[in-house]
């Protein structure tokens, strides 16, 4: 049920969240959702990534390692700022520690607010990543009946958004 002429690889980054959305995250790999039907995968090393999803604020430690991580990843590539505070409008705002998100430190061209956002609306912002990366409009049918709402969204990322 191969939707894509080439698989996507999925990077994801951690810069000082929660673990909300990395729960969401996770339910994408499950039955439920099942991201590999569509050819993406979460891949371990930069290298094999095509897409880099982030979560957090982007702490001070993290701004570094994902910088290098970002370098690591060959083009052409999307990045996907995942939850309130990767967009830059989340709790920490304004914290101690704390940047403006990935939509402004990372220049994330895709953003999927939310806090933090159900499965079916990450799955929405990767489909917006695999088409940006030359992938169909739509993906394959299925009956996500398990995932509450099948009209999903992510938005652009802007300054005006993360700020």
């Amino acid at each position: 049920m191969a939707i894509f002429n080439k698989s996507i690889g999925i990077r994801h980054l951690v810069c000082g969240s929660c673990n909300g959305c990395e729960h969401e995250m996770n339910a994408l790999a499950g039955p439920d959702y099942d991201i590999t039907q569509h050819g993406w995968d979460i891949v371990a090393s930069p290298r094999h990534a095509d897409v880099v999803t982030v979560t957090g604020p982007m702490t001070e430690a993290m701004r570094v390692p994902a910088q290098r991580t970002l370098e690591a990843v060959p083009g052409p590539k999307v990045i996907v700022a995942i939850g309130d505070c990767a967009v830059g409008c989340g709790v920490f705002a304004g914290s101690a520690g704390v940047g403006a998100g990935a939509c402004v430190e990372l220049g994330a061209t895709i953003a999927v607010p939310g806090c933090p956002p159900t499965p079916s609306m990450i799955k929405a912002g990767l489909l917006r990543a695999a088409q940006a990366l030359g992938g169909p409009s739509q993906p394959a049918a299925r009956d996500d009946s398990m995932s509450g709402s099948t009209k999903v969204g992510s938005t652009r990322c802007t300054s005006e958004r993360a700020g």
